[in-house]
C-alpha cells in the first residue's frame, strides 16, 4: 500500500513538472512572440505620449521620426550618438528606444571659455541626462565633442546622427575635426546619418561664411565623403518642395519653432524646411 502511495505521488509529481515546464515553455513562447521588430519599435517610441508632448508630436508630419529613423537603421540594441540634441526632440524617441539594450550619448560642441555663457555650458554634461526621469538607460551618458579625450573609444558607436544642425557645426570652423573624431568612433560599417536644410544649388553661398541655416547638398556630401565617409543611400523623405529656401533671413523664416496655430498662415501652408536625408558609412576596411 506504502509502495502504491510512493508510486502514485511520484507519478503526480512528475506530471506536475511536465505541466509547469510546459507551462514555462508556453510563456517563453508567447513573449517571443511579443518581441517587437526593429520598426515596430521606433513606431512605439514616436507614439508614446511619456516623455513626449502634444506639441514635439505636431512636428512628426514634417520631420517623419519613423521614416527617418528606419532610413539610418536604427535598432533598440545599438550605440547612438546623437550630436547637438537641443532641446530633445529626437532625444525623446532615441533615448527610450535605446535604454534597455542599446546606449544613447548625447554630443555638443565645446564651450568656449571666452563666451559669456561658458558657465551655463559647462553645465549641460551633467544635467542633459537625466537618469531619473526614467527616459534614458543606465549607461546613457553626455559628452562634449573636440576634447583631448575623444567622447567614445575607437570603433564603439555603431550610429552617429546630425539633426538640421551641419550647418552649425561648418559654421564653428573644425568641422573636419569632428568628422574626423566622429569616423574614428564608429563601427566599420558604421552609419553617419546627416538631416539638413537644403541651399538651392544655385545660390553663390558659402556656409562658413553666409549663416542661412540652408547648405547644398552637394557641398554636404563632398565635405562628408572627403573626411573618409562612403554615401550609402539618399532619401526624400524629409524633402518639401513647398519651401523655396530663398528667405532673406533664411530657415529662421520658417517659424519653425512656433506651434503650427501660432504662425503666420504662409508658413502654416509650407510646414518647415526642405531638407536632405543623407546615410554615410564607414568603411569596412
Amino acid at each position: 500500500m506504502i509502495k502504491s502511495l510512493m508510486l502514485g505521488a511520484a507519478s503526480a509529481l512528475l506530471m506536475l513538472t511536465a505541466t509547469v515546464a510546459q507551462a514555462n515553455h508556453h510563456e517563453k513562447g508567447e513573449m517571443a512572440g511579443k518581441m517587437l521588430t526593429p520598426m515596430a519599435a521606433l513606431e512605439k517610441a514616436v507614439n508614446d505620449t511619456t516623455f513626449r508632448t502634444e506639441r514635439e508630436m505636431e512636428r512628426d508630419q514634417f520631420r517623419n521620426p519613423v521614416q527617418t529613423l528606419n532610413f539610418f537603421g536604427l535598432e533598440p540594441t545599438m550605440t547612438v550618438a546623437e550630436l547637438g540634441p537641443s532641446s530633445g526632440w529626437y532625444t525623446k524617441i532615441i533615448a527610450p528606444l535605446t535604454a534597455h539594450h542599446g546606449k544613447y550619448i548625447a554630443l555638443n560642441g565645446s564651450p568656449n571659455p571666452e563666451s559669456e555663457r561658458y558657465e551655463s555650458q559647462m553645465q549641460w554634461r551633467e544635467t542633459f541626462i537625466n537618469h531619473e526621469s526614467g527616459m534614458f538607460g543606465h549607461n546613457a551618458s553626455a559628452r562634449y565633442i573636440r576634447q583631448a579625450v575623444p567622447f567614445a573609444a575607437p570603433n564603439s558607436v555603431d550610429m552617429v546622427l546630425i539633426f538640421r544642425g551641419m550647418h552649425g557645426q561648418i559654421g564653428r570652423g573644425d568641422v573636419n575635426g569632428l568628422l574626423a573624431e566622429i569616423l574614428s568612433s564608429l563601427k566599420p560599417g558604421g552609419v553617419l546619418g546627416i538631416v539638413q536644410h537644403r541651399e538651392r544649388e544655385d545660390f553663390d553661398t558659402d556656409p562658413k561664411t553666409t549663416m542661412r541655416g540652408y547648405v547644398k547638398q552637394s557641398y554636404i556630401i563632398d565635405l562628408v565623403t572627403g573626411a573618409g565617409f562612403e554615401l550609402e543611400a539618399s532619401s526624400e523623405i524629409n524633402a518639401n518642395a513647398k519651401d523655396p529656401a530663398d528667405w532673406e533671413r533664411g530657415v529662421w523664416a520658417l517659424q519653425a519653432g512656433r506651434p503650427i496655430a501660432e504662425k503666420d498662415p504662409q508658413f502654416q501652408e509650407i510646414g518647415e524646411s526642405d531638407r536632405m536625408t543623407l546615410k554615410f558609412v564607414k568603411p569596412a576596411k
